[in-house]
């Protein structure tokens, strides 16, 4: 793969030099400043600059104050890196769970530890369009615990300086280069300082993206050292690792067994968060953001049967990978499920333990998948899924009342006696409502399906994999449908993959129940295109609830 020209190969942190332990005042002050995040922050030099008198005054920052709130905007960029906040599409901040716990005082130094330790490049505000220059191709690491990995290994005796940090540790692309970078290290210690200043100096050739100079090595060491002594700080304070400046982070052998432990248990609570599974950014960025007491795990949501026998697993995730969420379907469900391929005892044990998972977000597969599947098929069965994760009851592709030859591919039932008729169309390029598609809706679908198992149509709707067109046709359904069925106002919506995934996946994030998810989706449907999750939660009148 090509690599993006100037890209950055280090990782990077803004506002370096800033201790964790007054995150929390960082987000009081824009808390205040902001009026409880009310104000439009992007754009708003008035509003910036503001926040860079208010942590000014509080101490939190040198009492200088920029011309154009670049100091503030810094300041926030600190808090969006660490996933506090984020910045949703209106240019307002939006506080994540764990912002949300931090600022209230709630298990503050709990909050910002898991903050640190699930920190991960590229994170949604490494990708936002505004950083410059933009990640290389390739990261997928998680910084403070990859230090703290490295901190483990016995062949680097518990210790790693800030130097090795700045010329080794900087440059790991993903987890898995952990051997290759303690390698380095180690030859690194073990070379004449002769050697030493060569093997500095071809790194600041190859990996700084900044202008070079005469000095490489110098201008190197000044440009990333105090990112390097950040990420010392930062991993001092879970106090899993020591650091005093000037001397390396070390790890006490006699904790050994314990961060090893908790490293263990976080690879294992908040694993890396794939960018290209999230519809939008900001619902990567509050799947970062999750606070301490909500979380995704691995293996069909993190539980393990007791017998840990890795083939049950496999097994388990395939039958279980087309549900988007399966700790929420009903046991019952569960079970009927992994007794397709299970024998039933075994499938109710798997389903018990499936039951007890705590998952905050959408199985990533299943995900990803919708998102990209070529299989109009399996698209119109993954929308039916979706919609029984938002609370309704879906019948696919059922015959009509007359038994006519066309079916709708999805009857959402709600409140027993009502339903929504979904058309699912993968088209890879464009969906566009034309007027032969608005008629047969209106004249065949509508007419032929109402009163489908005692259900009234109220809602009509179609699901698109992509870009869609036409949407003014909504209306003339809406008023064909009132000639062949007097006194009805049935309305209708036109809604991308993207948004409707993203919609559940912000109900996931922010403990939506499914009587409400059913709900604000149905108070959506008003003749309108909804191309992301906000034009949802705006088309229901209920802004980001």
């Amino acid at each position: 793969m090509t690599e993006k020209s100037g890209s950055r190969k280090l990782w990077f942190i803004t506002r370096p030099q800033r201790d964790p332990t007054y995150h929390r005042e960082a987000l009081i002050a824009l808390n205040a400043v902001t009026e409880n995040f009310t104000k439009e922050w992007k754009g708003n030099r008035s509003l910036q600059k503001d926040y860079e008198a208010q942590i000014s005054t509080d101490g939190i920052k040198l009492r200088h104050i920029s011309k154009d709130g670049s100091g503030g905007r810094t300041w926030v960029a600190m808090l969006r890196t660490f996933g506090y906040v984020y910045l949703n599409e209106k240019g307002y901040l939006k506080l994540t769970k764990s912002g949300v716990k931090v600022l209230k005082g709630e298990s503050v130094k709990e909050n910002i530890t898991k903050q640190i330790l699930t920190l991960q490049i590229p994170n949604a505000y490494f990708l936002d369009s505004g950083f410059r220059p933009q990640y290389e191709d390739g990261f997928r690491i998680r910084p403070a615990r990859f230090l703290l990995r490295l901190l483990c290994l016995p062949e680097l005796e518990h210790h790693i300086t800030k130097e090795e940090i700045t010329y080794f540790g900087l440059s790991a692309k993903t987890d898995d280069d952990l051997q290759y970078v303690a390698g380095k290290i180690l030859r690194f210690r073990q070379s004449a300082p002769p050697e030493r200043e060569k093997i500095k100096a071809d790194i600041a050739e190859t990996y700084e993206h900044r202008q070079r100079s005469d000095s490489p090595a110098r201008d190197f060491e000044e440009a990333n050292g105090d990112v390097a002594h950040t990420f010392m700080m930062i991993c001092r304070y879970t106090d899993l690792a020591s650091y005093t400046p000037g001397t390396p982070l070390i790890i006490d052998p006699l904790k050994l067994p314990l961060v090893i432990k908790t490293l263990d248990e976080y690879d294992q609570k908040y694993p890396f968060k794939d960018p290209n599974r999230y519809a939008t950014l900001d619902l990567l960025a509050q799947a970062n953001g999750l606070d301490v007491n909500s979380f995704k795990v691995n293996d069909y949501n993190g539980v393990k049967p007791a017998t840990n026998n890795l083939k049950k697993i496999h097994k388990a995730q395939r039958l279980l990978a087309s549900y988007p969420n399966p700790s929420e379907l009903s046991q019952e469900k569960l079970v009927s499920v992994l007794c397709e391929e299970f024998p039933e005892y075994e499938g109710r044990k798997l389903a018990a333990e499936i039951m007890q998972s705590c998952s905050s977000d959408l199985d990533d597969e299943f995900a990803k998948a919708y998102l990209m599947n070529p299989n109009n098929l399996d698209f119109e069965d993954q929308t039916g899924k979706i919609f029984e994760a938002l609370g309704f009851e879906v019948v696919m592709r059922p015959r009509p009342n007359n038994k006519a030859a066309t079916e709708i591919e999805i009857l959402a039932k709600y409140d027993k006696s009502k339903c929504c008729l979904i058309d699912a169309k993968n088209y890879r390029e464009k969906f566009s409502l034309s007027a032969s598609l608005t008629s047969h809706m209106a004249s065949e679908y509508i007419p032929n399906y109402d009163g489908y198992d005692g259900c009234t149509v109220n809602h009509f709707g179609y699901v698109v994999a992509n870009k869609f067109g036409g949407v003014s046709n909504l209306d003339k359904i809406t008023l064909l449908v009132k000639r062949l069925l007097p006194g009805r106002e049935i309305k209708g919506t036109i809604v991308s993959g993207r948004a409707l995934l993203g919609f559940l996946d912000y109900c996931r994030l922010n403990d939506i129940k499914m009587e409400d998810r059913c709900r604000i989706f149905l108070q959506s449907i008003n003749n309108k295109g909804c191309e992301t999750y906000q034009d949802i939660l705006d088309a229901a009148n209920c802004g980001s609830c």
